[in-house]
């Protein structure tokens, strides 16, 4: 059932569109469309392993991406890429919840 959802609802909901409309609002209300697409990467379908969070490393000057181990009193792996921008940070993990889902192509 969850991958008739994925395929039929979720996939086709993915479009140049959308993830522009996410570049220019990546926090605050969203499309419909966008939302029902936020809402399923945001899942994690039980599990906190993996999950990506946002790391503020510099105060007000440089963001992170992170990743959940999973592991209890592991801390979150930061991945390389620094953002200047929270909006920058929270539109790159959206990006990269895209491409782990197999919605679009690495060099989106």
């Amino acid at each position: 059932a969850e991958r008739i959802i994925f395929d039929k609802h979720i996939r086709p909901r993915v479009t140049s569109a959308i993830i522009a409309e996410h570049r220019e609002r990546p926090i605050g209300h969203h499309s419909d469309e966008l939302e029902r697409v936020l809402i399923h990467l945001r899942k994690h379908h039980g599990t906190m392993s993996g999950k990506y969070i946002l790391v503020c490393t510099i105060p007000h000057e440089e963001w992170r991406v992170a990743r959940i181990t999973g592991i209890p009193k592991e801390l979150p792996q930061l991945l390389d890429q620094p953002y200047s921008d929270r909006d920058e940070a929270e539109h790159g993990i959206f990006l990269m919840r895209l491409r782990d889902a197999g919605l679009i192509e690495e060099e989106s």
